[in-house]
């Protein structure tokens, strides 16, 4: 999931949220599960999960950061699953892969130089560079309006105190301080530093590395840090290094299970989870420093294998198409599902439902075998999983608090924005350890990450059987 801070309330609360959201799922009715189903439904074992999501959470997956050789290999594990569930790849010629090529910059590998006047100025670190070496002459301004073709002189971010074990913070956080003068074509920015600043050592760490930013944060400019009281008098010549590039490959991983009705299998249920998390801790920190992602969101992942295995294990195949996928880049921006929605392997107005599944392996108190949906109030999709859920015991909720909130926060969102009814679910809470080294396997709850399964399985089959059919409701995109 991407980054928001939110707490969840007490049992109390929640028992409040269940009472109000039972009378949603009375407006729909579907059959009891067949024995075929149930026996589907048994593929979903403790001991499946447990091996898979392990493996997805170990350390040797590196937390997973796009881009990363970890991910590629969690990626290809997917894949093989997929596979081995008998699927048929979606991708090129029958492939598992939706690959894209993901460009990835990071500041100078060396700092630019800098006088102004008849002085040279102590350059602190070189943040951001243009795409080719260049030389700027131009005078110096802090008026924040007229800075076309000029070097701007900026105050620094403020930076919070675990900047210097994750480095990368420092440049976001320039990156977001100077995105409107940015925008208005200056010929450079200049950063003015207070001494004992945190800010160049996290710049430092990072020049000549290609990273992995949203889009909108690569600036192909120079963006320089000063001392604070450097003298700017007179016109400044700033000689500046180009900014280091990196192509990789990165893979959405998708399969299908087509539906047995000829005009029908055309329609699809899109069940999804991002594989990716944000990788290792860098800097001098002591201690543990993989991130490595366990409930946020190899929970997720892990759900989408396990219900390809119970889909494929279907002796009579639902009517409708059933698509599982995983993406690449959701905590860089939602970007895996992003490239998908724009090149999409199936017609999107033939897309039913997206049932994108987030964090579902750490319970609150009294929340067990209970899971709740974002944007509830948007569609029906919520109430309708809700009454299939419920024959394999798993209560689905509107959980007022935080549903519209975070409906914009997963990858369910970029399908959202195509008119896509898409909605994520969820069966934990946005926990202490929420993008920390300390989100490990061992803190899950596997018996009810694996009920949840087992509800999600029950509550996508009369979506995917056409016994159900989700609608947009209220006036909101």
């Amino acid at each position: 999931m991407r980054g928001v801070l939110w707490r969840v309330g007490g049992g109390a609360v929640l028992g409040l949220m269940l009472q109000a959201s039972s009378a949603w799922s009375q407006e729909f009715n579907v059959p009891e599960l067949t024995p075929d189903e149930q026996k589907a439904m048994a593929v979903i074992q403790q001991g499946m999960v447990t091996s898979t999501i392990s493996f997805l959470s170990s350390d040797e997956m590196a937390g997973r950061d796009t881009p990363s050789k970890e991910l590629n290999i969690a990626s290809a594990y997917v894949a093989a699953r997929f596979r081995g569930a008998g699927l048929e790849g979606l991708g090129p010629d029958g492939s598992f892969y939706q690959t894209n090529e993901l460009q990835q910059y990071g500041a100078p590998a060396t700092n630019a130089s800098l006088k102004i006047g008849a002085s040279e100025i102590q350059v602190l670190g070189t943040a951001f560079g243009p795409d080719e070496a260049a030389e700027v002459r131009s005078a110096v301004v802090t008026d924040k309006d007229d800075v076309a073709g000029k070097l701007v002189v900026m105050d620094e971010p403020a930076l919070p105190p675990q900047a210097l074990a994750n480095p990368l913070m420092g440049t976001v956080a320039i990156a977001r301080r100077i995105a409107t003068v940015a925008a208005k074509k200056p010929a450079g920015i200049l950063i003015r530093v207070a001494e004992g600043s945190p800010l160049p050592e996290a710049i430092a760490a990072n020049q000549g590395k290609a990273v992995s930013m949203p889009a909108q944060f690569h600036y192909a400019l120079p963006v320089v840090l000063i001392p604070a009281s450097a003298k700017l008098e007179g016109e400044a010549e700033l000689k500046a290094p180009a900014r280091v590039s990196n192509a990789a490959q990165v893979h959405n991983v998708i399969a299908v299970l087509r539906g047995s009705d000829p005009e029908l299998s055309k329609q699809a249920i899109l069940i999804t989870a991002h594989l990716d998390h944000i990788g290792t801790l860098q800097g001098d920190r002591e201690g543990d420093k993989i991130n490595n992602g366990a409930d946020d969101n190899a929970t997720g992942s892990t759900a989408v294998i396990t219900l390809a295995d119970a889909f494929a294990a279907l002796e009579t195949k639902p009517a409708r198409t059933v698509i599982f996928m995983t993406f690449w880049g959701e905590e860089k921006g939602l970007l895996g599902s992003k490239y998908f929605a724009e090149k999409p392997l199936w017609p999107l107005e033939n897309i039913v439902a997206n049932v994108n599944i987030e964090m579902i392996g750490r319970p609150e108190t009294g929340a067990d075998e209970k899971m709740w949906g974002t944007g509830w109030t948007r569609s029906t999709l919520g109430p309708q999983l809700a009454v299939g859920a419920k024959r394999a015991g798993i209560e689905v909720f509107h959980r007022e608090d935080v549903s519209e909130m975070l409906y914009a926060r997963s990858d369910n969102y970029s399908f959202v924005q195509k008119g896509v009814i898409a909605h994520s679910f969820s069966a934990g809470s946005l926990h202490n350890d929420y993008h920390q080294p300390s989100d490990e396997f061992s803190k899950l709850n596997v018996k009810h990450m694996t009920r949840i399964i087992q509800g999600l399985f029950a509550g996508c089959l009369p979506l995917a059987k056409n016994q159900l059919t989700p609608t947009k409701t209220g006036d909101k995109p």
